[in-house]
């Protein structure tokens, strides 16, 4: 028999349904109990909570979080579009496997196109096996590194020149610090696409620090970094002690690194893999970041495995088509499979010039035929439309493929993001 499933979404004012979804999510997934109640319901997506019920039961649970995406813009650099950062997501395990996550996932694109009027989805994927059957792509991926203490870093004079320039502080993180956090982070984004930022609001909750969620490493730290009195990086790290054989060989793991330049970001690394105590840092670094360039190889950042970073989904096609940079003029006849928003599905004329693109409706034949799942892929420039037609996902006249594939590449691949 049919389940009778559904999705909606929490009065943001009701601190008992906030307090039912922070308790399913603690059913879903394995709770430590160290994080105190208090701490827990602030970080709960508060905002955009959404519950799923299975025949009149509580069986899953979703959140969304107000973000902004940089995009690619024509000339090489990004600009920053709304979104909605879809988190949270788990289904209670009385009710797996009963069409709970298939719902909330259909439930949650047509709230961000339909209520929220935003063109895009992102989320980060706690499993790499589910999300594609429900249009998302991966946008961009990244290497987990580490820098062994002392690392030279071959950035050219150039670069080392502005970098001496740069100022360097070191504070705690703290909530107060959200505003000039955000601030930063939204300049950043206008360098390169992939960038996801987060609300003044969130950012805030960002840099709040519990004892219980330190275990044995210090609290957050900021390495601002400043040039003619204005920001011009920072990067959320801490400290983790250790000795071995009566050797330090503390770590340093860093959360998230922002910079608006090489210059910034050189000068930012360079004190990071040069903190007293400490054998090495680690953080995730996009493959295109000046950091793996400035080494003779990947294998000089010791890099221990490649994850998948940021996931995006279209949801509003014509609106995204319009808000992104092409890099090329365009002109072709492409065919979209959308097994939820099927609206969008069919077949659209893709045309740009001067950089700006538009969609319409066509009922010619099609030139390219691919899944939503594909755009969302090669969306921030990290995959291209040309290698997923390789591996047999993108179909159609080779030449019509190259030609939108050129639209939209990047110089430069998307850089990795925040988590959310």
């Amino acid at each position: 028999m049919p389940s009778d499933i559904h999705v909606t979404r929490i009065d943001p004012a009701d601190d008992a349904a906030v307090q039912q979804i922070l308790d399913l999510d603690e059913l879903v997934w394995s709770a430590s109990g160290r994080v105190p109640r208090a701490d827990a319901l602030r970080d709960t997506p508060r905002r955009a909570g959404f519950v799923a019920t299975r025949d009149g039961e509580p069986a899953g649970i979703a959140g969304s979080w107000d973000v902004e995406l940089s995009v690619p813009t024509a000339k090489g650099g990004a600009s920053l579009r709304p979104a909605e950062g879809l988190t949270w997501v788990g289904v209670h395990p009385d009710h797996r496997r009963r069409g709970v996550l298939g719902a909330m996932m259909a439930h949650h694109l047509r709230w961000t196109r339909d209520e929220q009027g935003r063109s895009i989805a992102v989320l980060k994927a706690s499993e790499p096996g589910i999300y594609g059957r429900f249009g998302y792509g991966v946008a961009s991926s990244e290497l987990m590194s580490s820098f062994a203490r002392g690392t030279k870093f071959a950035a050219p004079q150039s670069v080392r020149d502005i970098a001496e320039l740069t100022t360097l502080r070191t504070t705690t993180a703290s909530p107060d610090q959200g505003a000039r956090w955000h601030a930063l982070a939204r300049e950043c984004a206008t360098t390169l696409p992939g960038h996801l930022v987060r609300s003044a609001e969130d950012s805030q909750r960002l840099l709040t620090d519990t004892p219980e969620s330190r275990g044995e490493r210090e609290p957050a730290r900021l390495l601002w970094a400043t040039r003619d009195g204005h920001d011009v990086g920072c990067a959320y790290f801490h400290r983790t002690p250790k000795w071995d054989d009566g050797s330090a060989a503390g770590k340093v793991g860093v959360f998230f690194l922002l910079s608006v330049d090489a210059g910034a970001r050189l000068a930012l690394a360079e004190r990071l893999v040069d903190l007293d105590l400490m054998g090495s840092t680690e953080y995730w670094v996009a493959p295109d970041d000046v950091l793996a360039l400035w080494q003779p190889s990947l294998r000089s950042m010791s890099v221990s495995g490649v994850a998948d970073n940021l996931w995006v989904r279209l949801v509003d096609l014509p609106t995204a088509v319009a808000e992104r940079g092409h890099a090329v003029d365009v002109d072709v006849v492409v065919q979209v499979r959308d097994e939820i928003l099927t609206d969008q599905a069919g077949t659209w004329r893709w045309t740009a010039g001067a950089g700006v693109g538009a969609l319409v409706r066509s009922d010619l034949e099609p030139d390219v035929v691919l899944d939503i799942s594909d755009l969302g892929a090669v969306w921030l420039g990290g995959q291209s439309l040309a290698a997923r037609a390789a591996a047999g996902h993108v179909t159609g006249d080779r030449d019509a493929i190259t030609q939108l594939d050129l639209a939209l590449r990047t110089p430069i691949g998307p850089v990795g993001t925040i988590d959310f």
